[in-house]
């Protein structure tokens, strides 16, 4: 037999093998059932829609009386009464850092006060290095969460415990050197001001210490005729300067507008509450009122939501894209590939016990694009937590043994 008789007879020959290999294996998988389960286990879904919207609010910009360099009174978001000074003007950049300084060294004052006021109370350097650590820890997540207003608390308490720290090192023999120098340096300061006219509040609100131009044209008695491309053009638009130094929102709440489609718009006519998501602005849900649902002249239709809740990072957002729950579902996770009709027509899920799949009815409650959220009754006969469910199976019936 010559060489090239050899090589062509072994290629044959492995070629069958393979071919005997293969429809073996296949015969096999058709014999052996493959059964794939998953675990009922609980699960919360929510019914939502993602839009962006616009925030509406009474907001009275204030302009300045006068030219000049300007300093705030009132901090972002800061609670204001009617009349009370919200900015001072200066007549140069020099008179503003001055002024400035005098600030600084006012709450560097009252926290020396407020520190030699508690060095009765038996705190060591020990005591104080606890506390200190733990409000910056609390500062940290608060500021993780977007909660400013409520990390300015532990901002202040942490200014007030470094300066306590930092004089009680020095001794008490140091307080009354430390205070007098602290407010002669003040008075001199005080003493070379010349501030220009202030800025008050035409109303009680909240102080916001910027503007966007739409606080005259967006306001609340126009929500219920806004329109769809009224809303587009505000999300799109290129903010333009003006004159105006802030702005008073003088309203105790807030509107938020968005486009929905007329599904959308028929979902949120049946509901008088939902839960608005911000995942760009605060780390919380916030509840709302359903305001109006309207559809605008050109047809498309226009959700308004109403809230009493402030916040300073809410009170400075023009736009913002949310979502719109309206409903959260709690029940048993059940994937789509294991819901099955049974014999009699009813929905369910094919359950591994043992040895033996068991048939057990679903109550749907809601559906996602994967998965279905069925209610935990608890019944005989009906779906519970921690049921093993067939989602890949062949010849699947119910009471069938498998191995």
């Amino acid at each position: 037999m010559s060489r090239k008789t050899f090589f062509k007879s072994l290629g044959a020959v492995l070629l069958l093998l393979l071919v005997v290999v293969y429809m073996g294996y296949q015969v096999m998988e058709n014999l052996t059932e493959k059964i794939v389960t998953a675990d009922a286990l609980e699960v919360t879904a929510q019914d939502k829609i993602s839009a962006t919207g616009i925030f509406v609010r009474q907001e009275t910009p204030l302009y300045p009386q006068q030219g000049g360099t300007v300093a705030f009174l009132a901090d972002e978001g800061e609670k204001v009464a009617k009349g009370q000074a919200v900015a001072q003007f200066f007549t140069d950049e020099n008179q503003l850092a001055l002024y400035r300084q005098s600030q600084s060294l006012g709450e560097e004052i009252e926290s020396v006060k407020y520190a030699f006021t508690h060095m009765t109370d038996g705190s060591d350097g020990v005591k104080l290095d606890s506390l200190i650590k733990m409000n910056m820890l609390q500062l940290g997540a608060k500021l993780d969460q977007g909660l400013v207003s409520q990390a300015e608390e532990y901002s202040s308490k942490l200014d007030a415990m470094i300066v306590q720290r930092g004089v009680a090192q020095k001794g008490d023999t140091d307080y009354a050197a430390i205070l007098q120098e602290l407010e002669s340096q003040k008075a001199q300061i005080d003493a070379s001001l010349q501030g220009g006219a202030a800025v008050t509040a035409p109303a009680a609100g909240y102080f916001v210490g910027r503007t966007d131009g739409c606080e005259e044209s967006l306001t609340p008695e126009s929500l219920k005729t806004l329109s769809a491309s009224a809303i587009t053009q505000v999300v799109e638009r290129q903010e333009a300067g003006s004159e105006a130094i802030g702005k008073v929102v003088d309203g105790y709440s807030w509107y938020f507008a968005a486009q929905v489609t007329a599904d959308e718009a028929k979902r949120l006519k049946e509901v008088s509450k939902v839960t608005l998501r911000f995942p760009q602005l605060l780390a919380e849900d916030i509840s709302c009122s359903v305001y109006d649902v309207h559809q605008d002249e050109s047809g498309e239709w226009v959700a308004v939501f109403q809230s009493g809740y402030m916040n300073t990072a809410l009170l400075m957002a023009r736009d913002q894209p949310a979502d719109i729950i309206l409903r959260s579902y709690t029940g048993l996770k059940v994937p789509k590939e294991a819901l099955r009709q049974n014999e009699d027509g009813e929905w369910g899920a094919y359950c591994l016990e043992g040895a033996q799949v068991v048939f057990k009815k679903i109550t749907i409650l809601f559906q996602t694009d994967s998965f279905y959220v069925a209610k935990d009754t608890g019944k005989n006969g009906e779906l519970t937590r921690y049921d093993k469910m067939v989602v890949k199976a062949k010849d699947i019936e119910n009471r069938k043994v498998v191995s």
